[in-house]
């Protein structure tokens, strides 16, 4: 059946299209709510504005306890700090079905991003999507299967992301993610670190955590394992 259509113009009231967002995501590894209240009170007060009504998917990918997770203690608590639950990721059938009862959205699984061998052709790459203009607070830009350029600045405020890698020649005040699509190959080259939020495949960090000997510098920035590596350059 066929949206409803303006009679003035033949354009649709209503259409479907796919969209690419970044959703945080909650990585539970045992059943502990004292502890998740706690946790999730630091996130928040660390970077209000960037949790603040922000969707969040309960990870359940490295779940350890032998307790089921309490989903209904969980999804409060995340209301509860200003955060909204909007679907769970792995997790066994069981755990699955109490999201659903909660109408929780069941999340795709992540594929595993595997190291390329040196002797293997090479990927056919997308050219790098190049932004000559300053990224203003509000803004946000996403490079869709491909590196990002950064020749100005990106205003606190702002967002950019990249499936690739990130150069940014200008200061970086905003939040800057790369590989978002869980690519731990990804890299932030920062000509200004001074960001509100760094991350690389899900990992982050937040001003307050950066390493103060690199702010203001050039640094290039890995993903070493769960944790970031800054590199001065």
């Amino acid at each position: 059946m066929n949206a409803q259509t303006d009679p003035m113009t033949d354009t649709p009231a209503f259409d479907m299209k796919a969209g690419q967002y970044t959703l945080p995501s909650l990585l539970i590894r045992r059943n502990d709510p004292d502890e998740l209240d706690r946790y999730l009170g630091e996130q928040v007060a660390r970077l209000p504005r960037f949790f603040e009504q922000a969707p969040l998917v309960i990870d359940l990918s490295r779940f350890e306890g032998d307790e089921a997770p309490d989903f209904p203690v969980i999804v409060g608590m995340i209301r509860a700090h200003g955060m909204v639950p909007v679907g769970v990721r792995a997790g066994t059938q069981e755990q699955i079905e109490q999201a659903r009862l909660l109408e929780l959205a069941v999340m795709p699984r992540l594929k595993a991003v595997a190291r390329r061998s040196t002797t293997a052709a090479p990927a056919a790459r997308h050219e790098p999507l190049v932004i000559e203009q300053p990224v203003r607070s509000g803004q946000r830009i996403y490079a869709e299967g491909t590196d990002l350029v950064l020749c100005a600045g990106v205003s606190s405020g702002a967002e950019v992301m990249a499936d690739g890698h990130i150069h940014a020649w200008g200061p970086v005040r905003g939040r800057i993610l790369a590989g978002v699509r869980e690519n731990p190959e990804a890299r932030i080259f920062c000509r200004d670190l001074g960001a509100e939020l760094v991350a690389i495949a899900g990992r982050y960090l937040v001003s307050e955590d950066l390493p103060a000997a690199h702010l203001g510098h050039s640094v290039r920035i890995a993903l070493r394992g769960d944790r970031l590596e800054f590199t001065s350059i």
